[in-house]
This record gives structure tokens, sequence and C-alpha cells, in this order.
């Protein structure tokens, strides 16, 4: 009798919630959970995924982190793995780790508050006791990220300066998590490494142009992401780690950056109350650009023969497959636990856990390519 493996996605019906569902659909001997707030949405998304796989095993199911019965609720589920999607993850604390490690259930999320990535390994010891694996942070930042950097950093005996930026599509779906995520840290201070020193940028600010090979130049702010602090002591010896964001229209950048000042100024505080406005704006406005993004990491140093080398990953995606990617590195790690090809046990953030090799197995499919760009 061939046994099944329960995967339950948390937020399944969000943007990223639907690709990870929809991707694992053929995964074999694999039963998949769709989980909402709202049983007929997540009744809806399942309906969807029967037609178009009518093998597959999918169910639907209620599930809400922020209520009282929610550890009793999940438990009644009996995850193998559960996938957690439902961010804004900034304001979140471990609960959804905590009650995987109640029910015996590897866990996975696509976090990328610095906080909650960077104290997870507080789970560490209460993970590796139940036999269950916790990765946090199983996306672009840091999971893609750490992977381009663990590819090129045998290019170099010293690595002293890592800058990473994204630049999405400007016809990327924008969910309510994505939004409040972006406004939680809009002109707050952060720390970051720079030159040695730990100085403090504030959240759409330190504006800077980015030149992408196929996208062009685009205005940039600094965004607050657990790259900042884990990559520090990732890697040794860099003296400098940056994270810019660069969106497509100039606009929407400027604007970004005009309500950073009127938080640093204390004018408006909590920019959560505009969610609603901005994500109807975005949903009216997205048209307006493009529907190719792409992300680039460079980082420079000393090579192994002492000359001063500069090393450039430059991504693209086109056809709005941008947002795949950030599901992607939970995708690899889940195939992977459902295959019984990850023996890792404990609380870990996602660095270095996955390979560029199984990045371009995942995304082959996609109009997703990247290339590489050394000078001397």
């Amino acid at each position: 009798m061939v046994e099944f493996k329960r995967v339950v996605v948390i937020g399944a019906t969000g943007n990223f919630g639907r690709r990870i569902c929809r991707r694992l659909l053929g995964e074999p001997n694999m039963e998949l959970v769709v989980t909402s707030r709202n049983i007929a949405n997540a009744e809806s998304l399942a309906n969807e995924l029967r037609t178009r796989c009518p093998d597959a095993k999918v169910r639907a199911a209620k599930l809400d982190q922020t209520v009282s019965g929610f550890e009793t609720d999940l438990e009644a589920l009996q995850p193998d793995i559960a996938i957690h999607t439902a961010g804004p993850y900034q304001a979140q604390d471990y609960r959804v780790a905590r009650a995987c490690i109640d029910c015996g259930s590897h866990y996975v999320d696509l976090a990328d508050g610095r906080e909650f990535v960077q104290g997870f390994d507080q789970l560490n010891e209460a993970a590796r006791r139940r036999g269950v694996l916790l990765v946090s942070g199983a996306s672009t930042l840091p999971g893609l990220s750490s992977a381009v950097i663990h590819m090129l950093q045998d290019r170099f005996d010293q690595i002293n300066t890592i800058e990473i930026s994204i630049a999405p599509a400007h016809q990327t779906p924008r969910g309510t998590g994505t939004i409040a995520a972006v406004l939680s840290y809009c002109g707050k201070p952060f720390p970051v490494l720079v030159d040695g020193h730990w100085v403090t940028m504030h959240g759409w600010q330190n504006m800077r142009l980015q030149r992408y090979p196929e996208l062009g130049v685009r205005l940039s702010g600094a965004c607050d992401v657990p790259d900042l602090v884990l990559l520090p002591d990732d890697v040794d010896g860099v003296k400098t780690v940056t994270f810019h964001a660069a969106l497509e229209a100039k606009w929407e950048q400027i604007t970004l950056w005009l309500m950073g000042w009127l938080t640093r100024l204390r004018i408006i505080r909590d920019w959560r109350r505009c969610i609603p406005l901005l994500r109807w704006l975005g949903s009216r406005l997205v048209r307006l650009g493009s529907d190719s993004g792409g992300m680039q990491v460079r980082l420079s140093g000393a090579a192994n023969d002492e000359s001063v080398r500069s090393v450039t990953w430059d991504l693209t995606a086109h056809k709005n497959h941008g947002p795949e990617i950030p599901v992607t590195p939970a995708l690899i790690l889940a195939r992977r636990l459902l295959r019984d090809k990850l023996s890792l046990r404990g609380a870990y953030p996602c660095l270095g856990l996955i390979t560029m090799v199984e990045f371009d197995d995942e995304v082959g499919d996609l109009e997703i390519e990247w290339s590489i760009n050394e000078l001397n």
C-alpha cells in the first residue's frame, strides 16, 4: 500500500500559496490540504486544482492562525509538512512553527521579516528533540540570494562587498501581505553593515540607480531584509552588505521615498490603514508597466590571485513569472522532504539549504534566465 504524505499549505489562497499548490500538484504520493480563513475560498481553490489534475489527492480546510484554537485545528489535519505562506511575517511570532513541532510536522515558510528569520534558531533544540525540520526564509531572501553567493564564493579569496537588489515587474500581483510587509519598514530605521561599520538606513530611502541588463536603469530604495543581518555572519570577513528594491514605475519609488520621510518626520507613524487604498490603486494601474522583472547579486573582493574582482549575477524573468521565484526555495525543500532526501533536523534560516542546480531544475519550464558577468 502506497503511503501518502500530507502537505498543509497555510494561506493557500494568497498569491504565493496558490503558486505553491499549483506547482506541487504533480508530486507523487502526496495529499495536498489547501487552507484559508475562508472555507469557501479554500474549496474554490481545491476544485480548481482537482480540475487541473483529477488524480491528485486534494482537499480544503478552514485554518486561521490568529484564533485561539489554531493549534488544535492544525493537529487535526495531521500534516507531515506545513508550508506557511500567510504573511506578513514582520508582526508574527513563532506560533505556527511551534504548533508544527507539537504535532510532529516539518515546517517551511517564506518569511522576509529580518527579526523573524534572524531569531528562528531559538526553536532549534525543540525541533531536534521532536525530529522535525523547520526552515524560515525559504524564499528569494535569503534562500535564493545565499544560494547565488555560495555558488560564486569560490571565485574569491575574500568577499568584501555584497550588494543585492530586486526589480519586480509592474504587473506583479500585490497581495495584502506583500503590501503590508513593504509598508512595515517604510521610513523606519534599521542597521546596515557598510565598510565594516553598522550604519542606520531608513526604509525606502537611500535612493540609488540600479542597472539591469534587460530592464534598464531603475531607481531603488533600501529595504529591511534578513540578509542584512544573516550574511555578515555567514560570509567571513565581509565588510558591506546592502539590499535595495527597484520598482519599475519611478512615481511609485518616489512616492515610497516621500512616505518614508513622512514617517521619519513623525507626521504619519503607521501606513497600514492605507493598505486597501494602495491595493486598489495597484490593481487599477497594473497595466501601465511591463511583465518583466529581475534580481541582481554583486560581489566584490580579492581573487585567489590577489587581484581585485567583481562578479555580478543577473536574473531576468518575463511573462509575469517573477512571482514564481519567491516560492521556489520552499518548493525545493518540500519536494526533498516528500522524497525523503533531506535528513537535516532542527530550526534554521534558509542559508545555503538549496543549490542553484536545484533552482534551475525547479524553474526550467518558466521564462526565467540568469547570467554571470565577471570583471577583474
